[in-house]
């Protein structure tokens, strides 16, 4: 997978369950699509988060190189 599109596609998937959950317990359509876009935009934040801790903790510091 193309690290470029792996955020959006990690925020759709937790924004359709997200809306998959919400339909279950007969919430109204209209807030299901806003909590999922909600917890779409989450999840794409908290992908980038996440790489960017992964990149950071994989570069060596510079007291190692010392």
């Amino acid at each position: 997978m193309n690290k470029k599109f792996k955020p959006y596609i990690e925020g759709l998937a937790v924004g359709c369950v997200f809306i998959s959950i919400t339909m279950l317990f007969q919430i109204p359509l209209y807030m299901s699509f806003i909590i999922g876009a909600l917890a779409a935009l989450g999840g794409y934040r908290n992908s980038i988060k996440m790489d960017k801790e992964k990149a950071e903790k994989n570069q060596p510091s510079k007291q190692d190189q010392e």
